[in-house]
């Protein structure tokens, strides 16, 4: 006679197939790893201080009580910022399950919880596993202690993947982007200075204030000289008709405007107001600088 019962089998949504490693190290303020890429997942946690990551061709900062991922293919490296140490907890693994791919591109905030569960992975992780030199865990060679705890390896798998599905009900995320640098005039700068310094960029044909500027980036006025601050000192307003001016000579050497219809293009109130900035910067007058293009 048959039972009654229905019997479920477990959705399986994140399935790790192989850790490959697990260690934690404390850094120096100037360590420096060149970087690799790999064609597994691998996880990095600050748990003290700050690093600078470079994922592929851009760089980030992560902080105390942050976690990213490194998905397959990409190319990471990091490095300490020369003035905290940091203590970073890193595990790579395999595994190829399609909720992987909400890690792509974040920095996750660990809650209370997720630091704890963390710290029992990392735990009953090193129970089972260690690194065959302590002293260069980059190496990736791992290695079963003989005598792990019964049991350890499969906690160490089960672990992961409850943390990682608690990862992904997560919500207190940043996207990378917001802390990527960038090069701009050979200094590096954050993605906000950099949005900053693009918005004038767009805006030389334009006859804008600081208070316009910020209003038109969702900004307060002290946050925008705070950010442009950060990258240069003078001043935005200086910063903008220095912009003008450089698209003053490219305007001049296309010779299709006179110098009355430039100073009008990039709203300079005056054709003599135009023609005092211009000398301000480039050291000549526009006519001079004209003379001076080579045809």
């Amino acid at each position: 006679m048959s039972d009654k019962f229905i019997r479920h089998e477990f959705e399986r949504v994140i399935n790790v197939e192989k850790l490959i490693t697990i260690f934690y190290m404390e850094f120096s303020k100037d360590f420096v790893f060149e970087g690799e890429s790999h064609d597994f997942w691998e996880m990095v946690y600050i748990d003290r201080g700050e690093i600078i990551c470079t994922a592929d061709s851009r760089q980030f900062v992560l902080k105390g009580g942050e976690l990213t991922f490194h998905k397959p293919g990409e190319f990471h490296a990091i490095r300490s910022n020369g003035t905290v140490a940091p203590n970073v907890s890193t595990m790579t693994f395999e595994s190829t399950d399609p909720a992987m791919r909400d890690f792509e591109e974040k920095i996750i905030r660990l809650s209370p919880e997720e630091k704890t569960l963390l710290s029992m992975l990392f735990r009953e992780g090193l129970s089972a596993y260690q690194m065959v030199d302590k002293r260069n865990p980059l190496l990736q060679k791992l290695k079963k202690l003989d005598d792990a705890p019964f049991g350890s390896s499969q906690m160490t798998k089960n672990l992961l993947e409850i943390f990682l599905i608690t990862l992904h009900r997560n919500t207190d995320v940043l996207p990378k982007q917001s802390r990527y640098h960038y090069k701009v005039n050979g200094v590096s700068v954050p993605a906000q200075v950099k949005e900053l310094l693009d918005f004038l960029d767009a805006s030389v044909y334009e006859k804008l204030t600081v208070g316009e500027i910020a209003s038109q980036m969702g900004k307060s006025i002290s946050t925008v000289k705070a950010l442009f601050a950060s990258y240069q000192a003078g001043g935005i307003m200086r910063y903008l008709n220095q912009l003008k001016i450089e698209e003053a000579k490219k305007l001049i050497r296309e010779g299709i405007y006179n110098f009355t219809q430039i100073a009008e293009l990039l709203q300079f109130d005056t054709p003599q107001y135009f023609s005092i900035s211009f000398k301000r910067f480039v050291n000549m007058s526009p006519q001079e600088y004209k003379k001076s293009i080579l045809h």
